[in-house]
C-alpha cells in the first residue's frame, strides 16, 4: 500500500484525520520521536505527564491510529513504535464477487447487524466479508453478509484497530477446529482484551459456528481458561475476553473434550449418589 507525506501535528489536515485531542497527542509524540521511536510505556508516560492522568483506554487510542497511519513495531523484546506514513485509501475488497453471488447475499434486504432495510429505513446495503479478506476471509457466500453502510463502516473501523495483529489472526483463522481458532486468537493478543465480535468471526472462519460461545467454553475442558468483561461504548454494551491460561493442544481436540466432559459427568453422578446415601 502506498503512503503519502505525514501531516504536521499542528496542521488542519491532522484535525480532520484525528478529531480527538488524545489521538493527536499520541500522533504528535510519535511524529516528534521518528528518529528515536518510543516504546508503548514511553508513549503512555508522556501522555500522563501532559494530562496528569493515566487513562485505561490509551492502548485503544493508539490502535485507533492504525487504519489511518502506517505504524510499525520493532522486533525487540520491548518493541518501539515507528510512525512511517499516511496510508492511502484501501481498495474495495468486494471487487471479485460476481453479480449472482452479490444478489444472493443481498436478497434478504435487511442489514445483518442493525436490521434496517432499504424500503423501510432508506439505508443502502453493501456486501460485507464477515472475516475480512486481509485476515484470510474468502469470497465464499458463507463468509458474506448484507450490511448497511453505517454498520459496514463501523465494523471496518473496529477491526482495523487490530491490524497490527493481522499475521496472528490469519494464522488462527486457518486452523481446522473452531476451538483451536478461538484459542490461537486469544493467545495472539498476549493477554490483551479481544472483542466478542472478532472471536465470533474467527471461530466461523472455516465453518459457521452458530454457538461459538460453546466452542469457547470447550477450551476449559482441555486446560485453557479465560476471563471476560462487559463495557459500555456509546449506546451499546460490548463484551471482551482475555486468555488467562493455556495448555498444549491434544492430538484430537474433539475427542479430548468429549472424554473430559464424560469424566466430569460421571464424577457428578457419583457425587450425587453419595449425597443421597
Amino acid at each position: 500500500m502506498t503512503k503519502s507525506k505525514l501531516p504536521r501535528p499542528d496542521s488542519p489536515e491532522l484535525r480532520v484525520l484525528l478529531p480527538g485531542a488524545e489521538h493527536r497527542r499520541i500522533y504528535k509524540f510519535l511524529y516528534e520521536r521518528r528518529d528515536d521511536p518510543p516504546t508503548k510505556v514511553e508513549i503512555f508516560e508522556h501522555l500522563a505527564a501532559i494530562t496528569g492522568e493515566w487513562h485505561a483506554q490509551r492502548d485503544r487510542r493508539l490502535r485507533d491510529l492504525y487504519p489511518i497511519f502506517e505504524i510499525t513495531r520493532t522486533k525487540e523484546r520491548v518493541p518501539r513504535y515507528i510512525l512511517v506514513g499516511l496510508k492511502a485509501s484501501a481498495p474495495k475488497d468486494d471487487a471479485g464477487i460476481n453479480l449472482r453471488v452479490r444478489a444472493q447475499v443481498l436478497q434478504p434486504q435487511r442489514c445483518a447487524m442493525c436490521g434496517r432495510t432499504p424500503l423501510e429505513d432508506g439505508v443502502k446495503l453493501v456486501v460485507d466479508h464477515k472475516l475480512p479478506k486481509s485476515w484470510g476471509g474468502t469470497d465464499d457466500p458463507e463468509n458474506l453478509q448484507p450490511l448497511c453502510t453505517d454498520c459496514n463502516h463501523g465494523k471496518k473501523h473496529l477491526f482495523e484497530t487490530f491490524n497490527e495483529f493481522t499475521p496472528q489472526i490469519r494464522k488462527a483463522a486457518t486452523c481446522d477446529e473452531p476451538q483451536r481458532r478461538i484459542g490461537e486468537l486469544l493467545l495472539a493478543f498476549d493477554r490483551a482484551w479481544v472483542p466478542s465480535e472478532l472471536i465470533g468471526m474467527v471461530a466461523s472462519a472455516k465453518d459457521f459456528q452458530e454457538d461459538w460461545q460453546r466452542r469457547l467454553r470447550d477450551l476449559r475442558y482441555i486446560g485453557w481458561d479465560y476471563e471476560h468483561k462487559k463495557q459500555r461504548e456509546g449506546g451499546r454494551v460490548r463484551t471482551y475476553y482475555r486468555l488467562t491460561r493455556r495448555a498444549p493442544w491434544p492430538k484430537n481436540i474433539k475427542q479430548a473434550i468429549r472424554a473430559e466432559f464424560d469424566r466430569r459427568s460421571a464424577a457428578d453422578r457419583e457425587g450425587g449418589k453419595r449425597a443421597t446415601r
